[in-house]
């Protein structure tokens, strides 16, 4: 299930946009000589070092840039930095203030290719403050990643992650430049820690992290990653496409018929049961194992979805509904006494065979009873099934925390323990 990944030209926009027009709020200070009256060399010195200033000789220039950047008149700001720019007489200060300007006019034009290098040289300036650099390096990671420089993206980007912006929109500039590069593995890595830390906060992962983790194990043919992030998408944002692709797993397995018939069932109740030819086995396994009455509901339910395309299979489906019908209305009348016949025997067999009796008529609350007690009893055979459906019933009759309680004490069969993890999936998602 390959998504195209592409992080959104408006999530990056807003992120070069935030800081990037600076607003000085007053204009620099033009720093003169012989006009003023001197003041005391200590603390004229003392001024100098806690305050830079901006050169005589490019003061005005750098003003009209200023204003100009405010207007957002960004072709202007630039003729007045090139004024700047090509005058021998500006000191350090005004080299910072003219690559912070050319930074802001260039993104402002959205002319990235010309904002990336007055945004590098105006970060390693001595006079960029620690907290504006947090956010330099944000849009610097952002700059990058749009011009398609991915590790220069992602060395800042990780740079902004590591000194406290870990946003969203972080995120989602590293994670998307990892898999542009087609560094797959460190993609699936980031987006991991990403999803569990928002899981562990009790927050819900996002439907494209969750798809960039799914892309990157499918481009490493890695199937127990490809397992991990279905199983969260079904965990929190579950369709029928996700649980299709989850599903389709299990047939690696070789199943027996009881086991088929499990996962049949839990085919229909996530809505991925399409075609005619699996009602229509579906509906044979559960009359081969006593349960007539689930037999007649999965073929109506087949007959009413149009999922018999072929006449051929149509007319078969047809007469197997009606046996089906026929052996209903057969057994479900002597339910009660083939229970009260079992509680007298000495395995719990019957008393379970009594009770998917009942869960196939529909009736969970006499199924739980009866396959509760029969598993109390002792089954001469596996009972890995038993409590399987028993799960099933108990979620059906609305009972999540029992259903997740008797799913997770399915142990043994690996099939049954599989198909047990994903009715909790299902449960804790429904």
């Amino acid at each position: 299930m390959n998504k195209n990944v592409s992080l959104a030209a408006a999530a990056v926009a807003a992120l070069l946009v935030a800081g990037s027009v600076l607003a000085l709020g007053t204009d620099p200070e033009v720093q003169t000589t012989g006009s003023r009256t001197p003041a005391p060399a200590a603390a004229s010195s003392a001024a100098t070092a806690a305050k830079p200033m901006v050169s005589a000789a490019v003061g005005k220039d750098l003003q009209a840039a200023q204003k100009a950047l405010t207007e957002k008149r960004y072709d202007d700001a630039i003729v007045s930095l090139d004024k700047v720019k090509a005058n021998p007489k500006k000191n350090d200060y005004d080299e910072y203030l003219m690559q912070e300007f050319y930074f802001s006019a260039y993104a402002g034009l959205k002319n990235y290719e010309n904002a990336a290098g007055p945004l590098e040289a105006s970060m390693a300036s001595k006079f960029m403050p620690p907290d504006e650099l947090k956010q330099r390096q944000v849009q610097a990671a952002t700059v990058e990643y749009q011009l398609k420089n991915y590790d220069k993206a992602l060395d800042f980007g990780n740079q902004a992650i590591q000194n406290g912006a870990n946003t969203p929109q972080m995120q989602t500039v590293v994670s998307q430049a990892y898999y542009l590069k087609g560094d797959y593995k460190n993609t699936d890595s980031f987006v991991r820690g990403v999803v569990d830390a928002q899981v562990k906060a009790g927050e819900t992962p996002t439907v494209e992290m969750l798809e960039l983790g799914l892309s990157a194990t499918e481009k490493m043919k890695d199937e127990p990653g490809e397992i991990h992030w279905l199983e969260l998408f079904v965990s929190y944002h579950p369709s029928a496409e996700y649980w299709e692709n989850l599903l389709d797993s299990m047939y690696h397995y070789k199943l027996t018929d009881r086991q088929a018939l499990q996962l049949y069932r839990l085919s229909a109740d996530v809505g991925t049961l399409k075609t005619g030819a699996n009602f229509a086995e579906m509906a044979q396994l559960e009359l081969d194992a006593g349960s007539p009455g689930e037999a007649v509901t999965t073929l109506n339910n087949a007959f009413a979805a149009n999922a018999f395309t072929d006449p051929a299979e149509k007319n078969r489906s047809q007469h197997l509904l009606e046996t089906a019908k026929k052996q209903a209305a057969a057994d479900q009348p002597t339910l009660a006494k083939s229970e009260a016949e079992a509680a007298s025997a000495a395995t719990g067999d019957r008393l379970i065979g009594a009770g998917i009796g009942y869960f196939g008529y529909g009736q969970y609350p006499q199924a739980i009873k009866d396959i509760s007690a029969g598993l109390a009893k002792g089954t001469a055979k596996d009972s890995s099934d038993a409590r399987l459906l028993l799960g099933i019933a108990q979620l059906k009759s609305g009972d999540k925390d029992a259903a997740v309680t008797t799913f997770k004490s399915v142990q043994g069969d690996q099939v049954y323990q599989r198909l047990a993890a994903l009715w909790i999936l299902r449960t804790k998602s429904s």
